[in-house]
């Protein structure tokens, strides 16, 4: 058999991969010229994306030529892209991104690090370590507490209810299954994220053990009303397991009273979870901390910096008080990757920690905009953003055509059109404000988004993007109420 020659076909030289990154990086700093004056979104149908971005690319024998590839990324970059980037993206929680995460994700794809274990990244390791220590002390968790970066709220959400579940199970779960011992019961409020009913759909226990608990005249999850259903569980045979305050609440950014759901999980044994995907950064900001007291008590935290910290997707992070907990509910010990005890002892092996055992480096761009930016920037703009959401319910109130549906307690703003003339049905002003916000999202100036509030349909504004200023939100009532002035005028 002869000796294999060289194959350097994959091996771009480091020439060639600056050629490349340089048109990339130019193709980057355009869109960032360009993206003030852009819609927010395009008029396209998904078939005619997919025939601009898809059709006709079939993965060639022979390589594309650069020019070709690029003039494809800025098809779907500048004619094809949500500029979710854009001051008036309202839409959802979604950050526009920081600037200084962006290289540091091309720095963190091109060194190429698996954070599954200290061998693989130990620089990588040892920086998603510190930057998890950074965001548990902000909190207010232990010195001692433990963490991951995941890939969302979701991720976050079923990996500490999955230690919730080994923990005060009763029995070894893990082992024997939940059909070993009674039903388990998670309490939340009518508004939690549906990713726990979906977190309880993969652990075993059912969605019907997700006790959606009614909210107070504030939107917040009422405590006594989740100790009265635990009590009532418990009569039942039923094993209360969790509770679940949400820190900013996804449709309306109301925050849960967190100090009286701990007392009431210390009381019973409960489990306390926060899921902070969304309003966690702001519960690090000073001025804003009081409403979040009680995160500080918690069992675990969802926290997602791609959200109001706007760093770039993915980067969330899941919390925990007791590492011994978090590391019993996912140790395994293949036997490939058996190390020497003293070794084990020195080293942080990630796979013991979540559910993967391949993981990126999703903690570089967060820590390199949080020393790019300093924390104060940060700070500066959620406190900001809040301000614009008070304008806007302001503006909202002052407006005779405009109604809102509830005080923002964070930086989400909730409210509908009103035609004058009235009285108008509930009904009419659904289906009215619902063709509203088609008009605005088409128009493509500002994107909201919507939501229920009551029972009421809402145009939603959520104003997390560090790009999102006054003018943005003035354009969004000047084209709520022109296109409710024309809807409504048309029939």
């Amino acid at each position: 058999m002869q000796r294999p020659e060289p194959l350097p076909d994959l091996d771009w030289t480091p020439d060639r991969a600056a050629e490349f990154g340089a048109a990339a990086l130019d193709l980057w700093t355009e869109y960032l010229r360009r993206l003030p004056g852009l819609p927010v979104t395009h008029p396209h149908t998904p078939a005619q994306t997919r025939a601009a971005v898809i059709e006709g690319r079939d993965v060639p024998d022979k390589p594309l030529s650069d020019d070709e590839l690029l003039d494809h990324l800025r098809t779907v970059v500048f004619e094809h892209g949500a500029q979710t980037g854009h001051g008036g993206f309202m839409a959802f929680i979604s950050g526009a991104g920081t600037v200084p995460g962006a290289p540091a994700a091309l720095l963190a794809a091109g060194i190429n690090q698996n954070l599954g274990g200290w061998p693989l990244g130990p620089a990588a390791t040892e920086i998603e370590n510190h930057v998890l220590a950074w965001f548990t002390g902000r909190l207010g968790l232990p010195e001692q507490s433990s963490g991951a970066f995941v890939t969302g709220g979701a991720t976050a959400n079923l990996m500490a209810l999955a230690v919730a579940r080994d923990a005060r199970a009763g029995w070894d779960v893990r082992r024997d299954g939940t059909a070993a011992g009674p039903r388990l019961a998670v309490y939340a409020s009518d508004d939690v994220h549906e990713t726990v009913d979906r977190a309880a759909d993969l652990l075993g226990l059912g969605t019907s053990a997700v006790r959606r608990i009614p909210t107070d005249d504030r939107f917040r999850l009422r405590s006594d009303a989740v100790e009265a259903a635990i009590q009532h569980d418990r009569a039942e045979g039923v094993k209360p397991l969790a509770i679940v305050g949400t820190a900013g609440t996804t449709e309306l950014g109301a925050i849960d009273p967190l100090d009286a759901l701990a007392d009431v999980a210390t009381k019973y044994g409960c489990w306390f979870h926060v899921d902070a995907a969304y309003g966690g950064p702001a519960a690090m900001v000073d001025e804003l901390r009081p409403a979040f007291a009680g995160i500080e008590r918690a069992d675990s935290i969802t926290c997602d910096p791609h959200k109001w910290l706007n760093m770039p997707i993915s980067a969330s992070l899941v919390l925990f008080r007791d590492p011994a907990a978090h590391v019993a509910a996912f140790t395994l010990q293949p036997d490939y990757a058996k190390l020497d005890e003293q070794v084990r002892s020195e080293m942080m092996l990630r796979y013991q920690w979540t559910p993967q055992f391949t993981r990126p480096f999703d903690a570089l761009p967060v820590w390199v905009s949080l020393l790019a930016q300093g924390w104060d920037a940060s700070a500066r703009r959620i406190r900001h953003d809040v301000e614009l959401a008070g304008w806007l319910h302001h503006l909202v109130d002052e407006h005779d055509e405009l109604e809102a549906l509830a005080d923002p307690e964070l930086s989400i703003v909730c409210f509908r059109y009103v035609p004058p003339g009235g009285p108008h049905t509930d009904a009419y002003l659904d289906e009215l404000n619902e063709r509203i916000l088609y008009a605005v999202q088409r128009a493509g100036r500002v994107y909201p988004s919507n939501a229920v509030v009551a029972g009421r349909y809402a145009i939603r504004a959520c104003l997390i993007s560090y790009r999102t200023e006054a003018e943005h939100v003035e354009a969004l009532v000047d084209d709520v109420v022109a296109h409710g002035r024309r809807l409504h005028g048309a029939g």
